[in-house]
């Protein structure tokens, strides 16, 4: 079986369990089945585990995906969950990259299932499609949409290898139909096999934490589905190691699981899983939230780093900044009144979704939204500049969900 190479960074994802009934606004088909748009596996009837296990094929990379166990007898089914009910207007596969000569493992006759009940009851046919092999990117448009919250795969055969099946990757693209109000309080302590007790802040949209291994600290926010976050590592310059995580909250609302990756990277790691054990934060060593070290945005200003402000979030193609938005611009705000002499530049960045122009236009627009926010809370205009980027300096690929959202955001930088 393959072997994936992963690095170092984080981007955090959320999604909720339980939907309101508002509809959402009309809008452009997105991979509902990503992992970036709050998708998760919820069960699988065969995997062969490691880097072919079927959260794979949520990420959005084709290099990476499911398998069987070696030898395993279908036929075989994957569930996937959704954070809201959806409508599903077309489906995608890919199968370029599976493992074996001439395609012969990769999957090929799927019934595509969907219910609007549970992941293990409900489910009425959506459709049949028969793959051909070694092939990425089939595409299947529906005759009728069908909506719901659960979706099911079932792999009836594959191209002739009488021991794996497999699939790269899979997409349903549609539109949501509800929208999930941001989650009242993920405040609290998460254990994590993986990086130690974590310890999480949520003020409105706004992150802030830390987790007990190599000096963790974690700065970020809510946006939708997604909870962002910068993390960093170390505390000797030539050490520290910095990037952002992906997490998504599981159905029970109290668990996430969550994906991580190294710096300008596609391939992603998916095992900082964490578990909330309490509901009082706690601390670190080199993180309290009553104390200066609880404010990341002036440790990054002080170091000269950029600090991105994934917490300050906007009406969809606006410069209105959310009520959400508050306690990050209060970060920025405290750093500022407690470093009179500095000087901030508020630089805006979208992603790479629709017109440069627009987005340069609407980038610079927000900043000065920014700009203003702290003017009115008592900073001086001249010790505050405001410029829009747009998606001319992304920091992760536009070609995924997980890189779009990493690249939008709002950063703030010391002149």
């Amino acid at each position: 079986m393959k072997a994936v190479a992963f690095g170092l960074t984080l981007l955090l994802a959320v999604c909720l369990g339980t939907s309101s009934a508002a509809p959402l606004p009309p809008s452009q088909d997105i991979n509902l089945t990503a992992f970036a748009n709050g998708a998760l596996r919820e069960s699988v009837s065969s995997e062969y585990g490691g880097s072919w296990q079927a959260r794979w094929i949520t990420d959005e990379n084709p290099k990476t995906g499911w398998a069987t166990e070696k030898g395993a007898v279908g036929p075989f089914s994957i569930v996937i969950s959704l954070p809201e009910r959806s409508e599903f207007h077309s489906l995608e596969f890919d199968t370029a990259s599976v493992d074996g000569d001439g395609g012969r493992r990769g999957a090929k006759d799927i019934d595509v299932l969907v219910s609007d009940t549970s992941a293990t009851a409900g489910f009425t046919p959506l459709t049949s499609v028969a793959l051909k092999p070694g092939k990425d990117r089939q595409h299947f448009n529906l005759t009728k949409p069908g909506a719901g919250r659960w979706i099911k795969l079932v792999f009836k055969s594959n191209n002739g290898d009488p021991e794996y099946t497999e699939l790269m990757e899979f997409r349903a693209f549609g539109t949501q139909l509800t929208q999930t109000s941001l989650p009242a309080n993920l405040s609290g302590t998460y254990s994590s096999d993986l990086y130690g007790s974590f310890h999480l802040q949520q003020d409105g949209a706004r992150l802030n934490g830390c987790y007990e291994h190599d000096s963790g600290l974690i700065q970020g926010g809510l946006e939708a589905h997604l909870m962002r976050l910068t993390w960093q590592q170390g505390q000797q310059a030539e050490g520290k190691k910095t990037g952002p995580a992906i997490m998504v909250l599981k159905r029970d609302g109290k668990s996430f699981e969550g994906w991580w990756a190294g710096d300008n990277s596609n391939e992603w790691n998916a095992d900082w899983d964490l578990k909330k054990v309490s509901d009082t934060v706690g601390s670190c060593p080199n993180w309290n939230p009553r104390s200066a070290s609880g404010n990341i945005v002036a440790t990054q200003l002080a170091a000269g780093e950029h600090a991105r402000m994934y917490g300050i979030n906007f009406d969809l193609d606006s410069d209105h900044l959310r009520v959400d938005a508050k306690p990050a611009i209060d970060e920025l705000l405290q750093a500022l009144k407690a470093n009179p002499t500095w000087h901030v530049s508020i630089e805006g960045h979208t992603d790479a979704t629709g017109d440069a122009a627009h987005n340069l236009d609407l980038s610079k627009r927000r900043a000065v939204s920014v700009k203003a926010a702290l003017v009115a809370a008592g900073i001086a205009a001249d010790r505050l500049a405001a410029t829009g980027l747009g998606q001319t300096k992304p920091v992760a690929s536009n070609d995924t969900g997980i890189g779009r959202a990493q690249n939008r955001r709002v950063e703030a930088v010391k002149l």
